[in-house]
């Protein structure tokens, strides 16, 4: 059940804005159907009058308010149009912002979900606010008039309608049963497919240099396949329904004729109602006979609304926070337990210390010993599952996440760049100031490299920075981590795909930043960086196994009587680390 208030509920607050734009396309739709009458009226008049009066100004008068009306009823189904359109624009301006944050958040919670698709909901929906789908819905309750005039116009005649629409109806209703199914699954594994695509895609590579296309494409061709097959089943059933929707559909029309006819001969109606009632039928059943040809819209549409109902149960909007001082650069990590997104061991367990504005602190130990699972906890893209994260006293949580992760620089163990300029990703895709983007390519010592670019600031990397090499993208996300000036910095093995000058040239970077009275946290294997750290923090398995003074715990790591055994212990294989 979705929230009362439509304040803290997208879709409640979606409903309520749109709400009085289909009310006023409801009020139009009555007139619509109104003037549907038009028509039938017409025809009963020229024949039951006109052809028997031979009065050619009657007919004029006729033709000309037929006309006039004809022209009102165009007009409102334009207006319906336009307003309906509009409804979906708004639908779609409310929801797009939470689907994002939506998806983000449950990406951040699980990175093998289908997270993108929330965003594609909110496309679904829309378009079936903007289309003759909701039209149809909105023409539905007129039907039952439709049908009483029939009845007036004779019993008989009411009956055949009656009849033919109940028919109708449950083709309608079987269609829903057959192909409801096959449609969410259809939906589901096309999902699955596109996403293996896009995974193969970005890892192209990979998957020539170790000869894995064959079996790739075969995983790939699985899932395709399966969507198609359950595509085509659902619109073998829909067209076979669609098809005998459209037989009955004639045949109505025809037996509604022939029974005019009937009681025409026996002289119980005129010539003019036989005509009119086959027009009066035909629009009593066009909303059933529609709603058999918009099924697969209806449904997904319904589908769509489930799971972004879900996404935002999963994953509700963020309350308003109180906008707290910006950080100075103290950090106080205590008793800190963090989960790995979708899983329930810790991979860090009561981690804790604490960093004065200047700090440099290095998270060391082996592959899968936690040191990633840490940084990222500690920029808030994993939440900790127990302990605290605070920075000058203040809970990361109770900061609102845009002004904090300007507070904070971030240097992923995986450099992601996004499709745009080097300026753009430095400035992190902000308003670009160009004295800004420049002093933190200075800061990365990054600026060297860049002008050496084709098009220095301006040259594009294209999709995940694939115009660069691994070192430039370091250097560049380096530079996107002191972009604004943040108090604290974590950098996840910054050097990883750095030659000798580019170490260097960290090491130059972060004795710049810890000058500015920056707070540095570097994870790192090599221990080149260890030369410009105040402390050191020693990780395995998950523990924090030695926190102090550099100087102290150095000949501990690094002598021949090493203490720290972590940094000897055999590799792991692990994410986390």
């Amino acid at each position: 059940m979705r929230p009362e208030c439509p304040h803290h509920d997208p879709i409640a607050r979606a409903i309520h804005e749109i709400r009085p734009a289909i009310l006023g396309v409801g009020a139009f739709s009555l007139c619509a159907n109104l003037l549907v009458f038009v028509s039938p009226g017409f025809m009963m008049q020229v024949y039951d009058r006109v052809l028997t009066s031979r009065n050619e100004t009657t007919l004029l008068m006729l033709s000309l308010i037929a006309t006039a009306l004809l022209l009102a009823y165009a007009a409102l189904e334009k207006i319906r149009s336009l307003v309906l359109v509009r409804a979906g624009v708004r639908l779609d301006s409310i929801l797009a912002g939470p689907a994002f944050e939506a998806a983000l958040a449950g990406a951040l919670r699980n990175r093998g979900g289908q997270h993108a698709h929330v965003v594609r909901d909110v496309d679904t929906v829309r378009e079936f606010v903007s289309g003759p789908a909701l039209v149809t819905l909105l023409d539905a309750p007129w039907a039952p008039v439709f049908l009483v005039v029939c009845f007036m116009l004779h019993p008989l005649v009411g009956l055949v309608s009656a009849l033919g629409a109940a028919v109708l109806f449950g083709l309608a209703w079987w269609n829903e049963r057959l192909t409801k199914t096959l449609l969410v699954g259809a939906a589901a594994h096309g999902a699955a497919s596109h996403d293996s695509l896009a995974s193969s895609l970005r890892n192209a590579e990979a998957i020539r240099g170790l000869g894995m296309a064959p079996a790739i494409r075969d995983l790939w061709r699985r899932r395709h396949e399966e969507s198609l097959s359950r595509s085509v089943r659902a619109n073998d059933v829909g067209g076979l329904i669609l098809a005998l929707s459209k037989f009955l559909r004639a045949v109505l029309q025809v037996g509604v004729l022939a029974v005019g006819a009937w009681l025409v001969i026996r002289q119980e109606v005129s010539g003019g109602v036989m005509f009119a009632s086959s027009l009066i039928m035909g629009r009593a059943l066009a909303p059933v006979e529609q709603a058999v040809a918009h099924w697969r819209s209806f449904v997904s549409a319904r589908a769509a609304y489930e799971r972004l109902s879900r996404a935002f149960d999963e994953n509700p909007p963020r309350p308003a926070t109180l906008r707290l001082p910006e950080p100075t650069g103290r950090v106080s990590v205590e008793n800190l337990v963090v989960r790995a997104p979708g899983t329930r061991a810790p991979v860090v367990a009561g981690a804790s210390f604490e960093l004065s504005p200047g700090n440099v602190l290095a998270i060391v130990g082996p592959t899968g010993s936690g040191k990633s699972s840490l940084a990222r906890a500690i920029v808030g893209a994993w939440p900790a599952a127990g302990g605290s994260i605070r920075f000058d006293g203040n809970q990361l949580e109770h900061f609102d996440p845009d002004q904090i992760g300007r507070a904070l620089g971030y240097l992923p163990q995986d450099v992601e760049l996004f499709a745009g300029t080097v300026a753009q990703n430095i400035a992190r895709f902000g308003a670009l100031e160009d004295a800004r983007v420049v002093a933190a390519a200075e800061m990365a010592s990054a600026h060297g490299v860049i002008q050496r670019l084709p098009a220095g600031y301006q040259t594009p990397v294209g999709e995940d920075g694939v115009a660069l090499s691994g070192g430039q993208r370091q250097r560049v996300g380096l530079a996107r981590a002191v972009y604004g000036d943040p108090a604290v910095l974590v950098l996840d093995e910054p050097n990883s795909n750095l030659d000798g000058e580019g170490d260097q040239a960290l090491v130059d970077a972060i004795q710049r930043l810890r000058a500015a009275k920056r707070t540095v946290i570097v994870v790192t294997h090599k221990p080149s960086l260890l030369a410009v750290v105040d402390r050191i923090l020693v990780m395995h398995d998950g523990k924090v196994l030695r926190e102090g003074p550099r100087d102290l715990l150095m000949p501990l790591i690094l002598g021949p009587n090493v203490a720290a055994a972590p940094m000897a212990a055999p590799r792991r294989a692990a994410q986390h680390g």
